[in-house]
């Protein structure tokens, strides 16, 4: 089978992972990819060709079986090229890494979060089918009118034996021999809700933080710990390549956002055993088994307090836990499988339904 992935960019970033760790498994299985990309950010290394593409040049779609686009340009890219008129054998699908009418309003101002969302929905019309991450995002694209909506979990083969630079281990190890780690990595923006963290940190006085990350959400949060008298408890390490690296030196993983799409952070949490608590938004209680987590209800620092006493209490069972459903769910091989499964049978009958994962 020949695959095309349709990206923005080549940039360290979950959905561009996602779409890299497909390729590294569609190799294995015997299939060629290809991948096209617009922005001239490199980096993430592909096992495949790669070619940089005006947004404005159709590639020969006919060259491939499937075409997989992942994000709002390269499925716009695919709503302007895709043939009208002219007969097209190839399928066409996409990623929805988000619940786009929750996350578009955090990173936009009001008018182009609206533009974005109403155009987006427009250019998904053009697929054959549509995948989701969880079956919350799936009933939201439902409801607004999208045909062949499925839901396929991402994956990572995790590498919990690669090792951290000297100068991190040894900041890290400072704080652990003083507290228990609470431990963050994404790119650091207010829908991650990390700010919570900085408010429970006055609260709890045997814990401190450290993220792994940058963003532009960063400052504020170094301000807020200065305000709180708790920055001598955070160590912000800022960007770092693989940062499932630095999964085993935590205690606890702590997600707190507002609204995700699916984290590729709690994965490798997971797969490093790690104890994670989550906010009691609907996507996480859709993907994340409550046995495997502590969930906190968002906004509320008492009830934040109480997840992460919860999971240093319930430590050894929550890592065992955790790990098996990582197991079972959670491996590439496993999405890679998903979705090969989801290329065949839009091949074979023009539609697909995914069975439960």
């Amino acid at each position: 089978m020949k695959i095309a992935m349709i990206l923005p960019s080549l940039a360290n970033k979950g959905p561009i992972l996602v779409a890299r760790d497909l390729c590294i498994e569609y190799k294995k299985m015997g299939h060629e990819c290809s991948v096209f990309y617009f922005d001239d950010i490199v980096e993430v290394e592909l096992p495949c060709s790669s070619k940089r593409i005006s947004f404005w040049r159709p590639i020969d779609w006919n060259a491939f079986d499937i075409v997989h686009s992942h994000m709002y340009r390269s499925d716009a890219y695919v709503f302007f090229h895709k043939p009208i008129l002219r007969k097209c054998r190839t399928k066409f699908i996409t990623t929805l890494h988000q619940h786009i009418a929750e996350q578009m309003p955090f990173d936009f101002p009001a008018a182009k979060a609206s533009f974005v969302i109403h155009t987006w929905l427009l250019f998904l019309r053009r697929f054959d089918v549509l995948v989701t991450l969880s079956e919350y995002h799936k009933a939201y694209y439902q409801k607004c009118g999208l045909r062949n909506v499925e839901v396929i979990y991402n994956g990572r083969d995790v590498n919990c034996d690669t090792d951290i630079e000297d100068s991190d281990r040894q900041a890290i190890m400072n704080l652990k021999q003083k507290y228990w780690i609470i431990g963050g990595v994404a790119y650091i923006t207010k829908r991650k809700g990390y700010a919570q963290l900085i408010d429970a940190l006055k609260k709890l006085p045997r814990y401190a933080l450290i993220l792994v990350g940058d963003g532009p959400h960063l400052s504020e949060l170094q301000q807020q710990a200065r305000q709180n008298g708790v920055d001598g408890r955070c160590l912000w390490l800022g960007n770092r390549k693989e940062g499932g690296r630095y999964m085993k030196y935590f205690d606890v993983y702590a997600l707190c956002s507002h609204t995700e799409g699916y984290p590729l952070a709690f994965i490798e949490a997971a797969a490093a055993k790690l104890p994670v608590v989550c906010s009691d938004i609907p996507v996480f209680k859709s993907i994340i088994p409550e046995e495997c987590s502590c969930f906190f209800r968002l906004g509320n620092i008492d009830s934040l307090c109480d997840a992460l006493v919860c999971a240093d209490k319930r430590a050894d069972v929550l890592s065992e836990k955790v790990y098996a459903y990582y197991l079972h769910y959670l491996v590439r091989g496993k999405m890679a499988e998903n979705y090969m499964a989801l290329y065949n049978r839009v091949l074979n009958t023009g539609s697909a339904s995914v069975e439960k994962k």
